[in-house]
């Protein structure tokens, strides 16, 4: 019959630690993994332990494990099923005879390096000139050919951050000339730098706590900034310690909190 398994606690190192299982038990068979949110499947086909393919839509072979490791955090579940396919779609095919570690080791130093990666949150809604209103940008991603002809008018300049993945480089671009946005107004990190700093001196306790909730809010570890909802959490804990300060911190920081949410929205408006 074979291995078989579906895992739904999917935890950092989960995608490659399984991955690694199935090279060492030499199995043939289809390792799917779900993000969720009616998002296709990233699917990969090993035999004998190999990995032959891996294919998400329009982002094919080694650039699908980039997308997988900058993503992990969005993973669902992932299951595997014995299985031999009739056909292997040989634009998917991992070329060369090449370790499943070595792969693995090159996606990693590439999302390591990756500048883009700031700006990418897979899991938001989006929109575009188009008046295209994506689930996800992971959908995007998946669906990249339809949107890589309108992301090319993006004119080429040196703000550009380099990516190992042309989409990337694309789709950060386009996001910087609103050729498309997040439906969700985000708010950068460096405006949130002074509401924390109103609170010192903060105890060990209350910065390790406060960095910590902030951690768990944004999107991924790299990312620069959170959406507004999320961020209407993180001031709720700013307005909590800064009452703890007295009145006059409290109001201070709810009157920075609610200037900084009016910035948020009009800079949207503007962009919009």
């Amino acid at each position: 019959m074979g291995i078989s398994f579906h895992i739904t606690s999917v935890r950092e190192g989960t995608i490659f630690n399984v991955m690694q299982f199935l090279a060492l038990e030499k199995v043939t068979g289809t390792l799917s993994i779900k993000f969720g949110r009616n998002i296709p499947d990233v699917t990969m086909y090993f035999v004998t332990g190999t990995l032959t393919t891996a294919e998400f839509g329009s982002i094919l072979r080694d650039k699908v494990i980039d997308i997988l490791l900058c993503q992990e955090f969005a993973v669902k579940e992932i299951s595997f099923a014995p299985e031999r396919i009739a056909q292997i779609n040989e634009a998917a095919m991992i070329k060369g005879a090449r370790s499943l570690s070595g792969i693995v080791l090159n996606a990693s130093k590439d999302v390591d390096e990756c500048q883009a990666r700031s700006l990418i949150y897979g899991m938001m809604p989006m929109k575009d000139i188009k008046g295209r209103t994506p689930e996800s940008l992971l959908h995007v991603l998946y669906d990249f050919k339809d949107y890589e002809k309108d992301f090319a008018k993006a004119p080429v300049d040196p703000k550009d951050k380099k990516a190992p993945l042309k989409e990337c480089v694309l789709l950060s671009r386009a996001l910087r000339h609103n050729l498309i946005a997040y439906q969700t107004p985000l708010v950068s990190l460096k405006g949130i730098r002074p509401l924390i700093n109103m609170l010192n001196p903060m105890s060990e306790k209350e910065e390790t706590n406060l960095r910590g909730y902030l951690r768990s809010l944004l999107p991924h570890q790299r990312a620069t900034h959170l959406s507004i909802e999320r961020f209407y959490a993180f001031a709720s804990a700013i307005e909590s310690i800064a009452q703890r300060r007295g009145q006059e911190v409290g109001d201070q920081a709810r009157k920075a909190i609610q200037e900084l949410v009016q910035q948020t929205k009009a800079s949207e408006s503007a962009n919009a």
